[in-house]
């Protein structure tokens, strides 16, 4: 097949195709988005990555009129499930997809042909895979010590994928760690068991950050059960490891409990207690003592303690002097995360003006996860519709949409947001093609 755009024959090995960087289809979104064979999310990703790459060049690469990409970029085209496909292999992402030999069995299963008496149409067939395999996790967590025989890769090999478990999670791919976490939670179980002393400790800290991700996907699906649960066995994962800075991130997680429950003060003394446990050496302890403070500040922020709010916050200011923007143990700390939990605690006192005074004239930095960017995103986009700004509300939801589009289409704050703009006679046509281009589901 040849690419629409350039001539490419894909047959021909010995050079590439340059319309597409070849990274497009390894980055986890991407691969999600393709398994699902959800072309619309392919080329909004490919729109809003890759330079120079015009809706003219993937029209014709996709064989389909311009319009036709310009809707699937707004959310409305290539519902048709076999011209999603034709749209795939025009692209050329079905070359990267996985052989029937090396296909994940967890993989979902192949679109049904046009013609099929199964009419199910994607969108509820990556519902009932999604639901599977969550039920799959919740099982995983259940006999968490209890793992099947099976394979157990170097601590290397398994570091790496762990690495790319914590990538997904920071920007919110949801759909990637669904993918990977069932087969990989009982292999570093496993692991746990079979080396002894440092080894030992390693696999736990690595335990500890897959059981972070499944925490991740049980709380953005509003599982709280399932997530509690998650968070015990992730704390006893951390007991695993004698490290007290990842047993730290474990309380920063645990804190996720307290706001379920509306516990608020207790979840502050719990991660006032654990900032208190180890002794600050370096910039990972440093970031382990701030990322607790900035979780205390938003607690004692929603408990309508602002003193102590303004306490944790200079203390998680002080901890930013001592680090640079940067993932430590899981967790993002440093000095964009810590501007971005003022704006946070601004609203949570209700003081809009404060918060976008905390946000005047700065934009996130390149390194921060797109999850946190997106949140801040999200919370300008709060306090401009507390003062009843709501086409800048618009503006700030493409953006953290931009940044994180998983996170924001799950978000309960953009939901409540959308159902309100829809309400709203100015913004409500824009309202809608948000709405359409995103998949949010609005609370009105």
């Amino acid at each position: 097949m040849r690419c629409g755009n350039c001539g490419w024959d894909r047959s021909d090995r010995a050079r590439s195709c340059e319309c597409i960087p070849s990274w497009v289809w390894r980055d986890p979104e991407v691969v999600a988005a393709v398994r699902e064979r959800d072309a619309r999310r392919v080329i909004q990703f490919l729109r809003r990555r890759v330079k120079n790459l015009s809706q003219e060049a993937l029209a014709r690469m996709c064989g389909v009129a311009q319009s036709t990409i310009t809707r699937a970029e707004s959310g409305k085209g290539l519902t048709d499930p076999r011209k999603a496909v034709e749209a795939l292999h025009g692209l050329g992402a079905m070359e990267y997809g996985p052989t029937n030999e090396t296909a994940d069995p967890l993989a979902p299963a192949p679109l049904v042909q046009s013609g099929s008496s199964d009419h199910t149409s994607v969108a509820e067939k990556t519902h009932v895979e999604r639901e599977r395999r969550i039920a799959l996790l919740g099982s995983l967590v259940n006999r968490y010590d209890l793992p099947e025989d099976g394979r157990v890769r170097s601590l290397g090999k398994l570091q790496r994928e762990v690495s790319t478990i914590i990538r997904c999670r920071l920007n919110s791919h949801y759909s990637c760690l669904l993918e990977r976490l069932p087969a990989l939670l009982p292999e570093l179980s496993r692991a746990l068991g079979t080396h002894q002393g440092q080894e030992r400790a390693h696999a736990a800290r690595l335990l500890v950050q897959a059981y972070r991700a499944a925490d991740a996907v049980a709380d953005k699906f509003g599982l709280h059960d399932l997530s509690a649960r998650t968070i015990q066995v992730l704390l006893w994962a951390a007991d695993q490891t004698g490290d007290d800075v990842t047993r730290a991130a474990a309380a920063y997680v645990r804190g996720e409990t307290f706001f379920c429950t509306r516990e608020h003060e207790i979840g502050r003394r719990m991660l006032e207690r654990a900032a208190e446990d180890f002794t600050l050496s370096d910039s990972r302890s440093w970031a382990a003592y701030g990322a607790l403070h900035m979780r205390a500040a938003v607690f004692a922020a929603k408990d309508s303690q602002p003193r102590q709010a303004t306490l944790h916050l200079a203390e998680a200011s002080l901890a930013a002097q001592h680090t640079r923007e940067a993932v430590y143990t899981g967790t993002a700390f440093g000095p964009a995360s810590v501007r971005i939990h003022r704006v946070t605690l601004a609203l949570e006192s209700e003081e809009p003006d404060q918060a976008l005074a905390a946000a005047s004239g700065w934009v996130p930095p390149r390194e921060l996860p797109a999850e946190r960017a997106s949140h801040y995103f999200i919370d300008v986009a709060r306090a401009h519709n507390l003062l009843g700004r709501h086409d800048v509300v618009l503006a700030n939801l493409h953006e953290a949409w931009r940044r994180a589009p998983e996170h924001t289409r799950l978000n309960p704050h953009v939901r409540r947001l959308s159902g309100r703009l829809l309400a709203t006679g100015v913004t409500k046509h824009a309202a809608r093609r948000f709405v359409a281009m995103t998949a949010v589901s609005p609370v009105q």
